[in-house]
């Protein structure tokens, strides 16, 4: 019954639409323009710099805010995972927004960086030299799943989280699925193109 409450008010939470409340506070709807995509990185292109990196820390604040409920709790690792999966599939498919939603990307950044903080960065730091190497954010998101989803696979964590981190890089290449398509094929938008 408690991991059944901690899924429920993560999920809630997770499924906050920070980029659409943003954009409608600004007078945009932010799913009609650009990617119509309601996540950081399109909510850096339609809304700007500011505002797109507001929007990315309130996305990692809602999981942060999910973990730091469930720690003082319940604090097993199975219901920190239970947390962590139900804010990224609400951020993703968000019930307050016709269940459309972002890629899950800040919201993992903010799970990852409160329960395993060093490997983290390490894994952030892979992602952005990617980025500013090929300006692929795409790109650049996958590989710090996919270093994060290996640390967890080869250090001393729980199953729980082991878990947890192969399901956010199946989920993460799930909704990444046209942007690895127009990897492939060479015409994926690079950062800051018009």
């Amino acid at each position: 019954m408690y991991y059944i409450l901690v899924t429920i008010y993560s999920y809630l939470l997770g499924a906050i639409p920070s980029a659409y409340i943003i954009g409608q506070i600004k007078g945009k709807d932010i799913t009609s323009e650009g990617s119509g995509n309601i996540g950081g990185t399109n909510a850096y292109r339609v809304l700007g710099p500011r505002l797109g990196i507001i929007v990315a820390l309130m996305d990692a604040g809602k999981v942060l805010l999910a973990l730091v409920i469930t720690s003082v709790w319940l604090n097993t690792d199975l219901a920190l995972a239970c947390a962590v999966l139900a804010a990224v599939i609400g951020h993703n498919w968000s019930i307050y927004v016709g269940l459309r939603g972002g890629k899950g990307i800040a919201v993992s950044i903010g799970a990852y960086l409160f329960l395993f903080p060093v490997m983290t960065v390490g894994a952030l730091l892979s992602a952005v030299f990617i980025v500013l190497m090929t300006k692929y954010v795409s790109l650049g998101s996958l590989n710090f799943l996919m270093t994060m989803t290996t640390l967890l696979l080869v250090t001393d964590t729980s199953l729980w989280f082991k878990g947890l981190g192969v399901l956010l890089l199946l989920i993460g290449m799930y909704r990444h699925k046209v942007n690895i398509r127009d990897l492939r094929s060479g015409t994926e938008r690079r950062f800051g193109a018009k």
